[in-house]
């Protein structure tokens, strides 16, 4: 028989901080029940119901692992159905994000920055109206989304850490770097979203706005 080899948790006090992939922003998730505890012969990592904070999300169980003081696996999974993505992105990129998260919700980690790597670059092919640039590398590609002034310096080399990690994905490599984790898809997916909002759902939401106070 197995027993608790801690007193139980305050949830006051415990690191309920996530990443929550229904608004794909890391938030401290808002506790709704007390721990419970699942005791097995192996460990009795306690669970919990939680809301995201931004309250546009379902509800979430997590699994806390309480010897690293952080939440280990979220459930549910959200969606992966492109249209569940803000409307302002297009549809190709949606198709794209949708895959990515399916990807990373199989544990396919190098599969999704792969997928984010794809996204970025029909960003690319989106925004760049000419032929030519197809013909281009992406890096070379996102530079030109530079060049054309569509996104910051900053942005651009957000995306071109999206580029390498997609890369690490999606070739061998003798270093390390091809040993994707669950924390480097967590990250490069939210540095997409990061991306994705600036060009697309920012512009949109603000010419909105913009329409809303020209017509008082």
């Amino acid at each position: 028989m197995a027993y608790r080899t801690h007193e139980p948790l305050d949830v006051k006090e415990i690191n309920l901080s996530y990443y929550c992939r229904g608004c794909h922003q890391q938030v401290r998730g808002i506790p709704l029940t007390e721990p419970q505890y699942h005791i097995s012969e192996y460990d009795d990592d306690p669970w919990l119901v939680v809301r995201c904070p931004t309250r546009l999300c379902e509800l979430s169980f997590v699994i806390y692992d309480r010897l690293n003081d952080c939440v280990r696996r979220v459930y549910p999974f959200p969606s992966f159905d492109p249209s569940d993505y803000h409307k302002a992105i297009p549809q190709k990129i949606r198709e794209d994000l949708a895959e990515a998260d399916r990807c990373y919700h199989a544990d396919a980690y190098k599969a999704a920055v792969t997928m984010n790597r794809r996204a970025v670059q029909r960003i690319v092919l989106d925004k760049i109206k000419d032929s030519e640039i197809k013909k281009k590398k992406l890096w070379e590609q996102i530079d030109a989304l530079f060049d054309a002034g569509l996104i910051t310096k900053d942005l651009k080399e957000t995306a071109h850490e999206i580029r390498h990690f997609g890369n690490f994905g999606a070739h061998p490599s003798d270093d390390q770097l091809d040993n994707t984790t669950c924390e480097d898809a967590e990250l490069v997916d939210r540095l997409t979203m990061d991306l994705i909002r600036t060009i697309y759902i920012v512009p949109f939401e603000t010419s909105k706005l913009k329409g809303k106070r020209i017509k008082k």
